[in-house]
């Protein structure tokens, strides 16, 4: 996992530094170009839902569910972790945003989106905070390891179509979704870690009290 913190890590910087370069920026504008002519009103409908589902709209019902059934399962420390993750990868990418400040794509979107460009805040709130939930539900509720390998998937499909959705409906470049998801998965990663720790010195205090 190290190895992906660090390739993630290293791919965010490099979209960091060279998408405003004339390559880069020649290749982001002709993908969202052909996003823009392969659109279909079939496609288009069906990547509206997609990134509404990266969005708080869904989001945070989703997370407000999951939040329930953990509290009646008596897990309310992974509520807490969830919604400060919830909470802190999206003012992590707001920040973000206000320091690289780069526009959005100027071409023919879809629709109107607002804030800045870079990182694309679907692409790196969901790679975190859908991450987040996938962790949770292979870490206390799958058994299988093929059934979490099939969960694991499903979530990076996902997340995936969710970062393809805004380039194709014109309100992201190819460097924003990248690095939204790398930004995404090193917050993910970072959580994932301190609560391991967390629980680990929460274990071993348990058990010193029980002598």
């Amino acid at each position: 996992m190290k190895i992906l913190v660090v390739v993630a890590f290293l791919l965010f910087s490099f979209c960091a530094f060279f998408y405003s370069g004339d390559f880069f920026s020649m290749i982001d504008t002709n993908i969202t170009l052909f996003f823009e002519q392969i659109r279909l009103p079939i496609a288009t409908e069906l990547f509206l839902f997609i990134t509404d589902i990266g969005s708080i709209k869904y989001a945070l019902p989703i997370c407000i569910g999951v939040a329930i059934f953990f509290l009646v399962k008596r897990k309310w420390h992974d509520v807490v972790w969830l919604f400060l993750l919830f909470y802190s990868v999206r003012q992590v990418n707001y920040f973000l945003k206000e320091l690289f400040l780069r526009e959005r794509p100027s071409y023919d979107a879809v629709y109107q989106a607002t804030h800045y460009s870079f990182p694309s805040g679907h692409s790196m709130n969901s790679a975190a905070i859908y991450g987040f939930l996938c962790y949770l539900v292979i870490s206390h509720f799958v058994k299988s390891n093929n059934l979490k390998i099939f969960v694991l998937i499903i979530t990076i499909l996902l997340v995936t179509l969710i970062g393809i959705s805004r380039i194709y409906l014109g309100v992201h470049f190819m460097t924003d979704v990248l690095a939204g998801w790398s930004a995404g998965f090193i917050w993910l990663m970072l959580f994932i870690t301190t609560k391991k720790n967390f629980d680990k010195k929460n274990s071993f205090y348990r058990k010193e009290s029980f002598r």
